[in-house]
């Protein structure tokens, strides 16, 4: 009985402690900004000197792909990049895989693409 007990009480720390690294202050920092930058481009407050803070929010969120991922299907990160590009840079060299990027959604359970 104390080995499963020891045993859930490990589950519950391992548990904590990849909560804690998820939302570190780094990573909560890159959320909100980027949910800032999504919302404004969205409402059409976005200019082309964002493009700093987008490319390196962007890296910083790349290192944890589950992350990434999970601000994409919340706020749909991919496409407010798309629209942002589209806007001030219509000649950057992204724009083509994030078009196709954007057109597709990973199903949240299965993991496949599908078309939207």
């Amino acid at each position: 009985m104390g080995a499963w007990i020891l045993f859930f009480m490990v589950i519950v720390l391992l548990g904590w402690l990849n909560q804690k690294h998820r939302y570190s202050g780094k990573l909560r920092t890159v959320y909100r900004e980027l949910k800032e930058l999504a919302e404004r481009v969205r409402q059409g407050n976005s200019s082309p000197h964002d493009l700093p803070v987008w490319e390196s929010r962007l890296r910083e969120l790349e290192r944890h792909p589950n992350e990434f991922n999970r601000l994409d299907e919340e706020i749909g990160l991919r496409e407010a990049l798309l629209l942002y590009l589209e806007k001030h840079y219509p000649g950057d060299e992204r724009l083509g895989k994030l078009r196709e990027a954007a057109a597709f959604r990973k199903d949240a359970v299965w993991g496949m693409k599908m078309r939207r």
